[in-house]
């Protein structure tokens, strides 16, 4: 498995006298544990889009490379250098960012681009570069979990469109976490010689805990799927008339609180009895973390209104010294005149 780039740069460009003189660009490629950077002549870059164009003949490149210059020459000419820098980056870009993979999988982009593959990858991780990738995937983790929430509340509206775009998005993460966290585990066996019997543990403990929401955000993902479906799956119909309270109650209720009966919403209603039970977990789950994230927010904030409740009495006491300063300089200051009446 290759490493995945997430940015590409080419800050700038370099003239070199050996073997004879020529204009390099500086490539800064950005991924999801380390940096590294690639110097390429402008032929590297032509043979790199000639060779796309023998492998995809009837398929244009997002951003067209920018044309040789023979006349005038864009050697000596520092603007044109620059230029063709701006131009050869948003072609670097236009291939990284395009929906259209099929550039991006190819050996020559890995090869240009100096991508590690395999076990060079796994061999790579340091161990701040280990926990670095941990939070990314992590972060990723919650970003899935918040697109399956959207996706449902979508659902519920009826916004088909909007809730087709969640459930593509959440699948293609869910792919990139299943691959980067067998990377992921695969370092940390590296890393085995390096840490010490504690941090191994509690590191093999958070990896497993990140395993285990990457299973559950799967498991989700397919009970989303069957209750895309129109047709509702065989269920024990009583048993879900109690768990959801479909039937009327017999209390009291008046007004609009009478026609307000618990029905089934567009997400449960595809939803066997297992499925409720994870999409109510899942939930709950989402409001504890609600709650956690408002719990640190609120400790900020009072953590905050202690500073500056230090900072104003220190600024409190700076002024009553000020005061003391000036009191003491106003009572010289008399004293000083006093003198002065006297010498006249």
């Amino acid at each position: 498995m290759s490493e995945i780039v997430q940015a590409i740069y080419i800050p700038e460009a370099e003239t070199r006298q050996s073997p004879k003189p020529h204009t390099v660009y500086k490539i800064e490629v950005h991924a999801a544990v380390r940096n590294w950077v690639v110097w390429k002549r402008y032929s590297e870059f032509y043979k790199l889009d000639t060779a796309f164009d023998t492998i995809f003949p009837k398929h244009t490149r997002p951003v067209k490379l920018p044309t040789k210059n023979f006349f005038p020459s864009t050697f000596n000419d520092p603007e044109k250098i620059d230029e063709r820098r701006r131009k050869l980056e948003d072609y670097l870009r236009g291939i990284l960012s395009s929906r259209d993979d099929r550039w991006r999988l190819t050996d020559i982009w890995r090869e240009f681009l100096s991508i590690p593959t395999g076990k060079t990858l796994q061999e790579s991780y340091t161990s701040e570069g280990w926990l670095d990738e941990y939070h990314t995937l992590s972060q990723t983790a919650r970003e899935i979990r918040s697109l399956m929430n959207r996706k449902h509340t979508h659902m519920a509206r009826n916004e088909i469109s909007a809730s087709h775009h969640c459930t593509v998005q959440a699948k293609k993460l869910l792919v990139q976490l299943a691959s980067r966290l067998s990377t992921l585990e695969s370092g940390l066996h590296s890393l085995a010689g390096i840490l010490s019997d504690g941090e191994l543990r509690r590191r093999q403990d958070r990896l497993s805990a990140l395993k285990d929401e990457k299973d559950g955000l799967l498991k989700l993902a397919n009970t989303s799927v069957r209750a895309d479906q129109p047709v509702d799956p065989p269920v024990a119909t009583k048993e879900r008339k109690a768990l959801l309270g479909d039937e009327v109650r017999k209390g009291r209720a008046f007004g609009a609180a009478f026609k307000k009966q618990q029905e089934e919403t567009e997400v449960t209603r595809g939803l066997d009895n297992e499925g409720l039970l994870v999409y109510q977990q899942d939930l709950m789950n989402d409001q504890d973390q609600q709650v956690e994230q408002f719990s640190s927010i609120l400790a900020r904030q009072r953590q905050l209104g202690i500073s500056i409740g230090h900072e104003l009495e220190t600024q409190n006491q700076m002024l009553d010294e000020l005061d003391a300063d000036v009191d003491r300089t106003q009572t010289k200051l008399k004293f000083a005149n006093k003198k002065l009446q006297k010498i006249k």
